[in-house]
Protein backbone atom coordinates (compact mmCIF):
# COMPACT_ATOMS: atom_id res chain seq x y z
CA UNK A 1 0.00 0.00 0.00
CA UNK A 2 3.11 2.38 0.79
CA UNK A 3 4.86 1.77 -2.28
CA UNK A 4 1.35 2.57 -4.20
CA UNK A 5 1.33 5.25 -2.31
CA UNK A 6 4.63 6.80 -2.88
CA UNK A 7 4.06 5.92 -6.65
CA UNK A 8 0.76 7.89 -7.43
CA UNK A 9 2.85 10.90 -5.59
CA UNK A 10 5.81 10.04 -7.64
CA UNK A 11 3.64 10.34 -10.56
CA UNK A 12 1.49 13.86 -9.08
CA UNK A 13 4.71 15.24 -8.74
CA UNK A 14 6.26 14.32 -12.56
CA UNK A 15 2.94 15.49 -14.13
CA UNK A 16 3.15 18.55 -12.18
CA UNK A 17 6.23 19.37 -13.16
CA UNK A 18 5.54 18.65 -16.98
CA UNK A 19 2.47 21.08 -17.08
CA UNK A 20 4.37 23.73 -15.19
CA UNK A 21 7.45 23.43 -17.52
CA UNK A 22 5.24 23.40 -20.55
CA UNK A 23 3.76 26.34 -19.73
CA UNK A 24 7.47 28.13 -18.74
CA UNK A 25 8.17 26.72 -22.44
CA UNK A 26 5.34 28.70 -23.92
CA UNK A 27 6.82 32.19 -22.16
CA UNK A 28 10.01 31.59 -23.79
CA UNK A 29 10.45 33.96 -27.36
CA UNK A 30 13.19 31.80 -29.84
CA UNK A 31 14.52 33.23 -33.15
CA UNK A 32 14.12 30.78 -35.86
CA UNK A 33 17.16 30.99 -38.43
CA UNK A 34 16.62 29.74 -41.90
CA UNK A 35 18.68 29.68 -45.23
CA UNK A 36 16.41 28.69 -48.64
CA UNK A 37 18.19 26.69 -51.02
CA UNK A 38 17.42 28.96 -53.94
CA UNK A 39 19.17 30.28 -56.70
CA UNK A 40 20.21 34.02 -56.95
CA UNK A 41 22.86 36.41 -56.70
CA UNK A 42 21.61 38.06 -53.65
CA UNK A 43 20.44 37.10 -49.97
CA UNK A 44 17.45 39.41 -48.66
CA UNK A 45 17.35 38.66 -44.87
CA UNK A 46 13.52 39.09 -44.30
CA UNK A 47 12.23 39.05 -40.53
CA UNK A 48 8.91 37.37 -40.18
CA UNK A 49 6.28 38.13 -37.09
CA UNK A 50 2.66 37.59 -37.12
CA UNK A 51 -0.21 37.35 -34.12
CA UNK A 52 0.53 39.75 -32.07
CA UNK A 53 -3.15 39.71 -30.21
CA UNK A 54 -2.76 43.31 -28.62
CA UNK A 55 -5.81 42.74 -26.22
CA UNK A 56 -7.77 45.86 -23.76
CA UNK A 57 -5.62 47.73 -21.33
CA UNK A 58 -2.70 47.01 -23.36
CA UNK A 59 -1.94 43.15 -23.52
CA UNK A 60 0.29 41.80 -25.32
CA UNK A 61 2.25 44.85 -26.42
CA UNK A 62 4.75 44.53 -24.15
CA UNK A 63 5.71 41.03 -26.07
CA UNK A 64 5.12 42.65 -28.81
CA UNK A 65 7.58 45.48 -28.65
CA UNK A 66 10.10 42.69 -26.85
CA UNK A 67 9.81 40.74 -30.27
CA UNK A 68 10.04 43.87 -33.22
CA UNK A 69 12.96 44.78 -30.74
CA UNK A 70 14.53 41.23 -31.30
CA UNK A 71 14.03 41.30 -34.85
CA UNK A 72 15.24 44.81 -35.29
CA UNK A 73 18.53 43.48 -33.66
CA UNK A 74 18.79 40.52 -36.44
CA UNK A 75 19.52 43.14 -39.02
CA UNK A 76 16.90 42.01 -41.52
CA UNK A 77 16.51 43.53 -45.05
CA UNK A 78 13.06 43.69 -44.50
CA UNK A 79 10.39 42.98 -41.87
CA UNK A 80 7.23 41.14 -42.76
CA UNK A 81 4.61 40.93 -40.44
CA UNK A 82 1.23 38.95 -41.12
CA UNK A 83 -1.46 39.85 -39.28
CA UNK A 84 -3.83 39.50 -36.28
CA UNK A 85 -2.06 42.85 -34.41
CA UNK A 86 -5.53 42.86 -32.37
CA UNK A 87 -7.56 40.14 -30.55
CA UNK A 88 -10.45 42.92 -30.50
CA UNK A 89 -11.18 46.51 -30.92
CA UNK A 90 -9.96 47.86 -27.58
CA UNK A 91 -6.07 46.93 -28.62
CA UNK A 92 -6.10 49.48 -31.60
CA UNK A 93 -5.29 51.94 -29.32
CA UNK A 94 -2.21 50.54 -28.25
CA UNK A 95 -0.99 49.58 -31.74
CA UNK A 96 0.54 52.68 -32.89
CA UNK A 97 2.76 52.73 -29.43
CA UNK A 98 3.56 49.24 -29.60
CA UNK A 99 5.01 49.31 -33.33
CA UNK A 100 6.40 53.11 -33.16
CA UNK A 101 9.90 53.18 -34.31
CA UNK A 102 10.32 49.81 -35.72
CA UNK A 103 12.09 49.51 -39.11
CA UNK A 104 14.56 47.76 -41.53
CA UNK A 105 16.66 49.21 -44.47
CA UNK A 106 13.74 48.23 -47.21
CA UNK A 107 11.06 48.37 -45.29
CA UNK A 108 8.57 46.93 -42.93
CA UNK A 109 5.21 45.38 -44.79
CA UNK A 110 2.08 43.85 -43.47
CA UNK A 111 -1.14 41.94 -43.86
CA UNK A 112 -4.47 42.26 -41.46
CA UNK A 113 -5.74 39.34 -40.28
CA UNK A 114 -9.31 37.82 -39.63
CA UNK A 115 -9.14 39.54 -36.18
CA UNK A 116 -8.07 42.54 -37.81
CA UNK A 117 -10.89 42.84 -40.27
CA UNK A 118 -13.33 42.11 -37.17
CA UNK A 119 -12.30 44.64 -35.09
CA UNK A 120 -11.63 47.49 -37.51
CA UNK A 121 -9.80 47.18 -40.55
CA UNK A 122 -9.49 51.13 -40.77
CA UNK A 123 -8.60 52.01 -37.86
CA UNK A 124 -6.12 49.41 -37.77
CA UNK A 125 -4.12 49.98 -41.27
CA UNK A 126 -4.25 53.95 -40.19
CA UNK A 127 -2.40 53.21 -36.72
CA UNK A 128 0.35 50.73 -38.45
CA UNK A 129 0.94 53.61 -41.41
CA UNK A 130 1.15 56.05 -39.00
CA UNK A 131 4.12 54.06 -37.25
CA UNK A 132 5.84 53.70 -40.59
CA UNK A 133 4.14 50.06 -41.56
CA UNK A 134 3.11 49.77 -45.18
CA UNK A 135 0.36 47.46 -45.11
CA UNK A 136 -0.56 45.64 -48.59
CA UNK A 137 -4.45 45.19 -49.09
CA UNK A 138 -4.60 43.05 -51.99
CA UNK A 139 -1.42 45.00 -53.68
CA UNK A 140 2.04 44.43 -54.70
CA UNK A 141 5.25 47.04 -54.06
CA UNK A 142 8.37 46.06 -56.11
CA UNK A 143 11.48 45.92 -53.58
CA UNK A 144 15.31 46.93 -54.88
CA UNK A 145 18.86 45.71 -53.76
CA UNK A 146 21.21 47.01 -56.04
CA UNK A 147 20.79 45.24 -58.91
CA UNK A 148 17.65 42.81 -58.07
CA UNK A 149 14.25 43.43 -57.51
CA UNK A 150 11.62 41.15 -55.51
CA UNK A 151 7.98 41.74 -55.59
CA UNK A 152 6.45 41.79 -51.83
CA UNK A 153 2.53 40.52 -53.22
CA UNK A 154 -0.03 41.27 -49.94
CA UNK A 155 -3.32 38.99 -50.07
CA UNK A 156 -6.52 40.17 -47.85
CA UNK A 157 -7.68 37.57 -45.21
CA UNK A 158 -8.55 34.28 -46.71
CA UNK A 159 -11.21 34.42 -44.71
CA UNK A 160 -12.84 37.34 -43.07
CA UNK A 161 -11.33 39.86 -45.94
CA UNK A 162 -11.68 39.98 -49.57
CA UNK A 163 -8.74 38.33 -51.36
CA UNK A 164 -8.40 39.44 -55.02
CA UNK A 165 -6.04 37.38 -56.39
CA UNK A 166 -5.89 39.26 -59.87
CA UNK A 167 -5.33 42.64 -58.55
CA UNK A 168 -2.72 41.35 -56.27
CA UNK A 169 -0.54 40.72 -58.77
CA UNK A 170 -0.96 43.13 -61.56
CA UNK A 171 1.60 44.57 -62.43
CA UNK A 172 4.47 41.68 -61.54
CA UNK A 173 6.75 41.33 -64.36
CA UNK A 174 7.23 38.00 -65.18
CA UNK A 175 10.06 36.09 -63.95
CA UNK A 176 10.71 39.06 -61.29
CA UNK A 177 11.04 37.00 -57.72
CA UNK A 178 7.64 36.97 -55.63
CA UNK A 179 7.47 36.81 -51.69
CA UNK A 180 3.48 36.64 -50.82
CA UNK A 181 2.36 37.37 -47.11
CA UNK A 182 -0.68 36.11 -46.24
CA UNK A 183 -2.42 35.73 -42.89
CA UNK A 184 -4.32 32.46 -43.26
CA UNK A 185 -2.39 29.69 -44.72
CA UNK A 186 -4.91 28.41 -46.96
CA UNK A 187 -3.62 30.87 -49.56
CA UNK A 188 -1.25 28.11 -50.45
CA UNK A 189 -4.43 26.33 -52.15
CA UNK A 190 -4.84 29.08 -54.74
CA UNK A 191 -3.30 27.84 -58.32
CA UNK A 192 -2.00 31.90 -58.77
CA UNK A 193 0.05 31.71 -54.98
CA UNK A 194 2.42 29.40 -57.19
CA UNK A 195 3.99 32.01 -58.62
CA UNK A 196 5.55 32.86 -55.22
CA UNK A 197 9.26 31.56 -54.27
CA UNK A 198 8.41 32.14 -51.02
CA UNK A 199 4.82 32.12 -48.69
CA UNK A 200 4.89 33.67 -45.34
CA UNK A 201 1.63 33.32 -42.93
CA UNK A 202 0.94 32.95 -39.83
CA UNK A 203 -2.67 32.40 -37.95
CA UNK A 204 -1.66 28.88 -36.58
CA UNK A 205 -0.41 29.77 -33.20
CA UNK A 206 1.87 26.32 -33.85
CA UNK A 207 -1.45 24.76 -32.38
CA UNK A 208 -1.13 27.12 -29.22
CA UNK A 209 -1.28 23.67 -26.91
CA UNK A 210 1.08 21.12 -27.87
CA UNK A 211 -0.71 17.67 -28.82
CA UNK A 212 0.42 14.57 -30.62
CA UNK A 213 -0.93 14.70 -34.66
CA UNK A 214 -4.08 13.03 -34.51
CA UNK A 215 -5.44 15.03 -31.96
CA UNK A 216 -3.56 18.56 -33.30
CA UNK A 217 -6.44 19.98 -35.82
CA UNK A 218 -8.74 20.11 -33.42
CA UNK A 219 -6.70 22.54 -31.34
CA UNK A 220 -6.15 24.66 -34.98
CA UNK A 221 -8.32 27.79 -35.98
CA UNK A 222 -10.50 27.83 -39.38
CA UNK A 223 -7.65 26.70 -41.91
CA UNK A 224 -7.57 23.87 -44.16
CA UNK A 225 -3.85 23.68 -45.30
CA UNK A 226 -2.94 24.68 -41.68
CA UNK A 227 -4.49 21.43 -40.15
CA UNK A 228 -1.93 19.71 -42.75
CA UNK A 229 1.29 21.70 -41.94
CA UNK A 230 0.71 23.95 -39.36
CA UNK A 231 4.06 25.08 -37.84
CA UNK A 232 7.09 25.68 -39.80
CA UNK A 233 8.74 25.49 -43.43
CA UNK A 234 7.30 23.06 -46.26
CA UNK A 235 7.91 23.06 -49.72
CA UNK A 236 5.19 23.13 -51.96
CA UNK A 237 6.57 22.26 -55.83
CA UNK A 238 9.05 25.52 -56.55
CA UNK A 239 7.37 27.23 -53.94
CA UNK A 240 8.65 27.50 -50.29
CA UNK A 241 5.71 28.11 -47.32
CA UNK A 242 6.61 29.50 -44.03
CA UNK A 243 4.18 29.13 -41.01
CA UNK A 244 5.29 31.03 -37.98
CA UNK A 245 3.33 30.49 -34.71
CA UNK A 246 3.19 33.98 -33.80
CA UNK A 247 4.48 36.53 -31.39
CA UNK A 248 1.63 36.11 -28.69
CA UNK A 249 2.76 34.10 -25.41
CA UNK A 250 -0.89 32.94 -24.78
CA UNK A 251 -4.27 34.12 -24.77
CA UNK A 252 -6.86 31.63 -23.10
CA UNK A 253 -5.48 29.33 -22.95
CA UNK A 254 -1.70 30.35 -22.83
CA UNK A 255 0.71 28.48 -24.76
CA UNK A 256 2.17 25.32 -23.96
CA UNK A 257 5.17 23.96 -25.14
CA UNK A 258 4.96 25.93 -28.45
CA UNK A 259 7.15 28.87 -28.48
CA UNK A 260 6.51 32.50 -29.51
CA UNK A 261 9.36 33.35 -32.21
CA UNK A 262 10.77 35.51 -34.30
CA UNK A 263 11.37 34.16 -37.71
CA UNK A 264 14.55 35.14 -39.61
CA UNK A 265 14.79 33.85 -43.70
CA UNK A 266 17.47 34.53 -45.74
CA UNK A 267 16.41 33.99 -49.20
CA UNK A 268 18.51 34.60 -52.44
CA UNK A 269 16.87 36.54 -55.38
Amino acid sequence: MRRKRRLLIGLLIALTAVIISGFVVGRWTKITRLHLPTHGSTTLRIAVLGDFHIGAYGWGATQTRYCLQLAMEQKPDMILLVGDFVSSRSGIDYLAASFKGVHAPLGVYAVLGNHDHWSGAKPITAALQKAGVRVLINEHVIVRRGSESVALVGIDDVWAGKPDWHRAFAGVPKGMPVVLLSHNPDAVLHPVSRRAQLIVAGHTHAGQIWAPPPLRPYLLPRTDYGRRHHYGLRREGNTWVYITSGVLQGRTPPRWFTRPEVALIELPI
